[in-house]
């Protein structure tokens, strides 16, 4: 997570272009998430997704079928059958692919990575 007291002052002291844009539009996200989870900092979710493809061993996993809600009270929620529960019939969870899902994040190296490619940008 990008703490915007002392992370978004590193950024800004920066000579990275990148690190300078993000600067700009920091606020509304900030503002969002302090809101939305009464966090002060945002989260890096589409930067560790790219870190997740080229360095997978800052993250852990686990395997299953991942469905989404598309309708009612849970829409938009995510839900993962890991394969433990063996259903006897043919269900919903039946013959669908499985997938790994990032579980853990090396959070600290996470950040040093975004962090340290912002202010060279």
């Amino acid at each position: 997570m990008l703490d915007l007291a002392d992370d978004k002052d590193k950024l800004a002291s920066s000579n990275g272009k990148l690190a300078q844009y993000l600067c700009k539009i920091l606020n509304v996200y900030y503002a969002y998430h302090l809101e939305a989870y009464e966090i002060k900092g945002v989260y890096l979710h589409d930067p560790a997704t790219i870190l997740a493809a080229f360095l997978p061993s800052l993250f852990t996993y686990t395997e299953g079928v991942a469905r989404v809600q598309t309708s009612g009270i849970t829409r938009g929620l995510t839900i993962l059958y890991n394969n433990l529960k063996k259903f006897e019939e043919v269900t919903e969870w039946s013959n669908k692919p499985s997938i790994k899902v990032a579980v853990t994040v090396d959070a600290p190296a996470v950040l040093k990575l975004i962090m340290d490619r912002l202010m060279e940008s």
